[in-house]
């Protein structure tokens, strides 16, 4: 069974610190008939800054001596896959790919960031599920 997404954000205000933010990607649920319950995802997501805080980064790069233009949008390309190990319990690792990283994290860095690959993985525990609790599919 697949499951997509594809919602969108947006803003009309100027102050606020994302101006817009787009998600699609799709998830794939058994992609293997012997694993039904593991998962494989591709999703993509663009966020624009706000010009506030585009023109906040600008400031905090010069005061740290730094002339590198400020980005006013990145994106983020990700690969997923869920490994079921027990019932309620499911390993996934990913990797990551981000264009035009933004510094919003570290707004006083003198240079910008280069784009940025990625490793990671996360390890999700249903609690409920795992001491036999009736689970919502």
């Amino acid at each position: 069974m697949a499951r997509s997404t594809s919602p969108a954000g947006g803003s009309t205000a100027d102050y606020t610190q994302f101006k817009k933010q787009t998600l699609l990607g799709f998830v794939l649920t058994g992609p293997f008939e012997s694993r039904p319950d593991d998962t494989f995802g591709i999703v993509g997501s663009y966020i624009q800054l706000g010009p506030r805080e585009v023109d906040f980064l600008r400031a905090s790069r010069a005061a740290a001596g730094g002339t590198d233009p400020v980005h006013n949008a990145e994106s983020i390309f990700e690969i997923n896959y869920g490994y079921k190990v027990a019932r309620g319990i499911k390993v996934s690792p990913n990797i990551q790919y981000v264009l035009d990283p933004d510094n919003i994290l570290r707004p006083g860095a003198a240079h910008q960031s280069k784009d940025i690959l990625a490793f990671g993985v996360r390890l999700s525990v249903e609690l409920g599920a795992v001491l036999g609790f009736p689970v919502w599919r």
